[in-house]
């Protein structure tokens, strides 16, 4: 298993698990439907998202990660957004989010980031599980959101 960053020849197999990760939180989504957001990750504009990936032996992506820069994190340093991590099904509980995990924090280090944070639905049990048994730190926020 390699965590490494997404690039140009991903798209297929990134857009499968984009597709599998909206389906597993309901949402309908066509077949294909995930090949634009997969080319934005694979090719993102300089100093932008950043997208992990989970590479199996033998090639197949089994997980992401994505990431969005933040300016102010404490002390006005930089920080990360984890916007989504997700692991194929058939893949969970064989250390994939453990190793994203490991990935992300050596990452933000090189970066010169301090601060990682991210946010999960409340009633996603399995999700603070994982983060808690990694000893991830918890903060009591409300969370909003604006559709436009």
């Amino acid at each position: 298993m390699q965590i490494r960053h997404a690039r140009r020849g991903d798209e297929a197999h990134l857009a499968h698990l984009l597709e599998d990760h909206e389906r597993h939180y309901g949402n309908d989504v066509a077949h294909g439907a995930g090949l634009p957001g997969a080319a934005f990750l694979t090719d993102p504009p300089h100093g932008g998202t950043i997208c992990l990936v989970a590479e199996a032996d033998g090639g197949r992506l089994v997980g992401f990660a994505i990431l969005n820069p933040f300016f102010p994190a404490p002390k006005l340093s930089h920080g990360l957004y984890l916007k989504e991590l997700y692991v194929a099904g058939h893949a969970r509980s064989d250390g994939v989010g453990e190793k994203l995990i490991d990935a992300i924090r050596e990452l933000a280090l090189q970066r010169g980031n301090t601060r990682v944070l991210w946010t999960t639905g409340a009633d996603n049990k399995r999700a603070q599980a994982f983060y808690d048994r990694l000893g991830i730190q918890r903060q009591d926020k409300i969370y909003y959101v604006m559709d436009v």
